[in-house]
């Protein structure tokens, strides 16, 4: 109830409204989220108020976990929610200067939203007033994305050792969706397998393509109690090539660079401007296509954004990742990637595995 006393503080200061779609930021507030469906659903948060309009199907669930926390008002299939929207919404919004709405909230709902309301332009996204706060983890976010990555860690683990030559990448990524759920994770947030040139695509796509001589690229994540984790390790299957190995080192130097420029009040820009050096400063400047990392936690990818045009300063309790990667089309990729969190002396790596090249005996 803290973070929603804090909201309605800041709302009542600004005289505003905010309207939050089932999502991050209304998990952020209540510590949980309804299902987002083709139904509408808001909590509209204001000073005076907060009320969750929902269909009458999900209202239940809605009662059993809030609790009593926020006044609930449901809807039915047949009446649909314009005319409780109206009444409830209506006056909340009523002589605001400004209405926060979901960044992603479905648009044919934000349309209906705006009819109840009688509001046609100048809504504001509710990250411009929600990412700060969540940018900053408290100590028990900083606990719970700790534990997440630990078993992101064993899920790893568990991926890298069973690496064989024969099997798809497919194959090894139902192995580490059931590593998730064995070492305790609520569900897998994705699971990248990317074998032999597959790596040298950032965000392959994992099929049924057999895993051969050369690297095979593991980026994976789950969420437990609601946090995210996140972590690229590098495999290579026989004998690891001069140039393989000569990359993997500068990409390596790269996360140590960022990761030495991590501190409070440190420019996000400046640890893309570390890691981003040391690629070009090897020749390889062209084959580091996207920015150096993202924010975090309840999120997989939330603010902050580590990349140039970025200056935001970091705040303690900052958790993102740093991940720099170098990738030549058609030939073989490498991406390494620690989740890191800001802390008063200096930053936290989480994982505990080690950034070295997973060997992978041919036969």
């Amino acid at each position: 109830m803290e973070r929603l006393a804090k909201a309605r503080e800041r709302l009542g200061k600004e005289h505003a409204a905010m309207f939050l779609a089932p999502g991050d930021d209304f998990r952020y507030l209540l510590s949980w989220s309804p299902l987002a469906d083709e139904r509408v659903t808001f909590l509209g948060v204001s000073h005076d108020r907060v009320v969750l309009v929902i269909a009458s199907v999900n209202a239940q669930e809605a009662h059993e976990h809030l609790n009593g926390m926020v006044d609930i008002v449901a809807f039915s299939d047949q009446d649909g929610p314009h005319a409780v929207m109206q009444k409830i919404f209506g006056p909340m919004a009523a002589d605001c200067q400004t209405l926060y709405v979901s960044d992603d909230a479905r648009f044919d709902h934000v349309e209906r939203l705006k009819a109840a309301i009688n509001v046609h332009d100048g809504l504001t996204v509710a990250s411009s007033l929600m990412a700060p706060w969540r940018m900053s983890k408290d100590p028990d976010e900083v606990e719970k994305l700790m534990a997440c990555q630990a078993i992101n860690d064993r899920a790893m683990r568990k991926g890298l050792e069973s690496i064989r030559p024969g099997m798809t990448e497919m194959e090894l990524q139902d192995i580490i969706r059931r590593a998730f759920m064995e070492n305790g994770a609520d569900r897998e947030a994705f699971i990248i397998v990317a074998a032999g040139s597959h790596s040298a695509m950032p965000h392959h796509t994992s099929d049924q393509t057999v895993i051969a001589e050369g690297p095979v690229l593991l980026d994976i994540g789950c969420y437990k109690d609601g946090y995210a984790s996140d972590m690229t390790r590098m495999a290579y299957v026989g004998a690891i090539p001069d140039e393989f190995a000569h990359v993997h080192r500068i990409v390596n130097r790269a996360v140590e660079a960022a990761f030495d420029q991590v501190a409070v009040g440190q420019e996000a820009q400046q640890i893309d401007h570390a890691a981003r050096r040391v690629i070009e400063e090897a020749g390889y400047g062209t084959y580091f296509v996207h920015r150096t990392g993202h924010g975090i936690g309840l999120s997989v990818h939330e603010p902050p954004s580590i990349m140039e045009g970025n200056p935001l300063p970091l705040p303690l309790g900052a958790a993102f990742s740093i991940e720099p990667g170098i990738y030549l089309p058609r030939r073989f990729g490498v991406r390494l990637e620690e989740v890191v969190v800001v802390r008063h002396q200096q930053a936290e790596i989480l994982s505990k595995i080690p950034r070295d090249i997973y060997h992978v005996p041919l036969d």
